[in-house]
């Protein structure tokens, strides 16, 4: 499978062929493109076994600006293979759920092709369905347990990271809008889907509105290889380098703020015991590193009394540490409405803004290499020249055209200030279009 989203529009194609033989293939309250496979879909659901698959394609196209000016069209796609089993409807063990999923990412991306200095590394990227290799991934495998009528829950297998921690909305394409932010600036120790970890962590009701979270991940150079599909299934421990654990306290208001609408609101903190070398000078290794970030997401406000349509609002503040970590910190501010036509009441209008900051002590040590170079001022083709970075700030407004719960198409215009932080790159007008079938 080397073009997903060729095989995405593929299938779209050929079962759209069949709207001639089903009115209602296209309805706007279909779960699923395939069906409900003649009622047998839910029936297995209400005995404990549901099963998912779905095809994301985001392809992205520089309208100007960027490293190479070039206009390119280049698609990032993955697709996913899941189920979930409740295990109290499907062995009584109540309260306990258990997950599986494979993954498989394909595609280019344009921010690497076009957009950055390619002598720079990568900040943000204008399709954050890439990365992680081409290869087939085991993503996750866990099961979960709640204990006192799910007070307490336990959680244990392969995951990835922000399923449980410094997780976020995710309603654009950009990289550093969607989804947690930790695994955007520390991807050394901090992994995100499609990649899936041994890890485990509790999560303790300790108030009607408080929770606080507490979880062990492994720190495996293994698990981010992209040589083959054998190592997106290597299961085992050998080259485990130490630990992560992240801690949260989230609190989710019922009637306080903006008139009892949705909001959740966490603060983290995590340490990683993992050897990490000195970000100005390799010759020094510290014995661990840290990160701190808030997360935050309000309705704002209600349509006409549907508390499912309105504006919703996040702000996400990433802040790591200063000896270890290229990256220093991000910020991201997301605004969307949901339901803003009537007769569109599942589309929404989205607007984000977020900024990454590259450590100071990483740009003198830069600027240090290219004067012991000889170079005093920015080169645009030598090859041993190392490109200064400093701030990446993206924007993107988008609309997500949600057909059915099936079928979501997202048209986006995203603006790249400094591409990788390189001021003497361009900034980069590009356009986008992200689909997302579950068939």
């Amino acid at each position: 499978m080397q073009h997903l989203f060729k095989l995405g529009l593929l299938s779209t194609a050929i079962l759209t062929s069949q709207i001639t033989l089903a009115n209602d293939f296209w309805s706007q309250d279909r779960q699923w493109l395939l069906g409900d496979w003649g009622g047998e879909r839910q029936q297995l659901e209400q005995q404990g076994y549901k099963f998912n698959a779905s095809i994301m394609s985001q392809a992205a196209t520089n309208l100007s600006g960027g490293y190479n000016d070039s206009h390119t069209v280049e698609n990032a796609g993955q697709l996913t293979l899941g189920a979930t089993f409740d295990l109290s409807k499907i062995a009584g063990w109540q309260d306990t759920t258990a997950s599986l999923m494979i993954t498989k990412r394909d595609g280019n991306a344009l921010t690497n092709e076009t957009i950055k200095d390619p002598r720079s590394t990568t900040l943000s990227n204008a399709q954050e369905i890439y990365g992680r290799g081409k290869i087939w991934r085991l993503s996750q495998a866990w099961i979960k347990t709640g204990l006192n009528d799910n007070t307490l829950q336990l959680k244990i297998g392969r995951m990835g990271m922000s399923e449980d921690f410094n997780s976020s909305q995710c309603e654009f394409q950009n990289l550093l809008l969607c989804g947690g932010q930790l695994g955007k600036s520390i991807g050394s120790i901090w992994y995100n889907s499609p990649v899936g970890i041994w890890g485990a962590n509790v999560k303790y009701r300790i108030a009607p509105e408080w929770t606080l979270g507490l979880g062990v991940y492994e720190v495996n150079p293994d698990n981010v290889k992209i040589q083959s599909n054998r190592d997106g299934f290597n299961l085992d421990m050998n080259n485990v380098k130490g630990a992560t654990i992240p801690v949260e306290l989230a609190w989710k208001p019922k009637l306080a703020l903006f008139n009892g609408l949705a909001g959740e609101y966490k603060v983290g903190a995590l340490y990683s015991t993992a050897d990490a070398s000195d970000v100005a000078t390799t010759a020094k290794v510290h014995d661990g590193k840290h990160s701190f970030w808030l997360n935050t997401q309000q309705q704002l406000t209600e349509h006409e009394g549907d508390a499912k349509r309105g504006l919703f609002a996040s702000l996400n503040v990433v802040v790591n540490d200063k000896a270890t970590t290229m990256v220093q910190s991000t910020q991201q501010l997301a605004l969307w409405y949901k339901g803003a036509f009537d007769q569109r009441p599942n589309d929404s209008i989205g607007l984000g803004i977020a900024n990454y900051v590259v450590n100071k002590r990483v740009r003198d040590r830069q600027i240090a290499t290219n004067i012991s170079r000889g170079y005093t001022e920015y080169d645009a083709v030598a090859s041993n020249y190392v490109p200064i970075q400093r701030d990446e700030l993206n924007l993107e407004l988008n609309y997500s055209y949600q057909w059915s719960p099936a079928v979501m198409l997202r048209p986006n215009l995203q603006y790249i200030h400094h591409p990788a932080g390189v001021k003497e790159v361009d900034n980069a007008w590009v356009a986008g279009l992200s689909m997302r079938v579950n068939f």
